[in-house]
């Protein structure tokens, strides 16, 4: 499976000096100018006509505006009056319109955690609004600017190291430094999670229950409670959260805060997983179209499984007013006409 990987661990990460990677590594210099040349001329417009312009797919317009959404609320965090992304087009769209040409918006991207040097305070809050990490830099300049942690932010999932893949071409930034790889990347893949857990023997089963909700809600990959005995042969429950590098402190503070434990004990694992894509299908169901969500597992190239979301099945049998297993039933039958095993 097609993949890319940025390093940004020490040159840190600006648009400009993606577009320029991303140039490098697809020979792409003609798409780079054109983008560079259409945001220049319309630079003053509003943002959605220039990317019209540059014919954006609706993928790379989503990643444009959740960044340009992440600027705005830092400029106004630090500074008076109104935000004007017209300062920024450049920086952000070029490197977008170059993903989305070379088609690589589509595939799993990995990154190192950036480098920062001497810092805007737009930056560190771009890191905080999204747990994303940051590495150590004896820099005296600015490495990674506002808008290029953010792209960073809605492109990648951090890794601290590059995952196994095989290398089939590199782009690199020459007056940055930045480095980047594409290549392919094994369908059963190792990643690298967080376990939580906890051990907890004074809170009600409502408590424990409401804590699982808003671990769930807060991005966690998965939440269990097992039951044993602790000390003195007390009943106990054992909470045990799965989730990323990125967002397990804040997780351990939920746990903490809704549990009143005084203790979370913390692992970092390894993982293998199969390659997963989820995607949207309408469905018929009882003569009404619903959008059901597939999440689809992948083999050396061969489906192994096609899941529905529950969460939207339970959506169509409250519209519908009818038992979820029905609703099930219909969704299950009708898998084959859109996954093809």
């Amino acid at each position: 499976m097609r993949t890319l990987f940025i390093d940004p661990g020490t040159a840190g990460i600006s648009g400009a000096a993606l577009a320029a990677a991303l140039t490098d590594l697809g020979d792409a210099k003609d798409i780079g100018k054109n983008a560079a040349d259409v945001v220049s001329k319309m630079r003053g417009e509003d943002p959605k006509k220039v990317m019209d312009a540059l014919d954006l797919s609706a993928a790379a317009q989503e990643k444009a505006y959740a960044v340009f959404s992440d600027l705005e609320a830092v400029f106004s965090k630090f500074h008076e009056g109104a935000f004007s992304p017209s300062g920024v087009l450049t920086e952000v769209l070029c490197p977008l319109a170059l993903l989305d040409a070379m088609d690589l918006l589509s595939c799993p991207v990995y990154a190192k955690p950036p480098a920062l040097g001497i810092c805007l305070p737009e930056t560190l809050e771009i890191c905080a609004r999204h747990r994303m990490p940051a590495a150590e830099s004896s820099a005296k300049m600015e490495r990674t600017t506002p808008a290029g942690a953010s792209l960073l932010a809605h492109l990648a999932v951090f890794r601290q190291s590059i995952p196994s893949m095989t290398p089939e071409k590199t782009g690199y930034a020459k007056e940055s430094g930045l480095l980047i790889v594409e290549g392919d990347i094994f369908d059963l893949t190792e990643e690298r999670i967080v376990i939580l857990e906890t051990n907890i023997d004074d809170v009600s089963g409502e408590v424990i229950g409401y804590a699982v909700e808003r671990l769930l809600a807060s991005g966690a990959v998965d939440v269990f409670v097992t039951q044993g005995f602790g000390k003195k042969h007390r009943p106990v429950f054992m909470i045990s959260v799965i989730t990323t590098l990125e967002r397990y402190r804040a997780l351990t503070e939920i746990l903490m805060e809704e549990t009143g434990t005084l203790g979370v004990r913390v692992k970092e694992e390894p993982r293998i997983v199969a390659e997963r894509e989820r995607k949207a299908y309408r469905f018929m169901i009882s003569g009404e179209e619903f959008s059901v969500r597939v999440k689809v597992s992948k083999h050396a190239g061969r489906i192994i499984s096609a899941k529905p979301e529950f969460e939207d099945m339970k959506i169509a049998a409250a519209g519908l007013k009818k038992p979820l297993k029905d609703v099930i039933n219909e969704v299950q039958i009708q898998i084959p006409e859109f996954v093809q095993y």
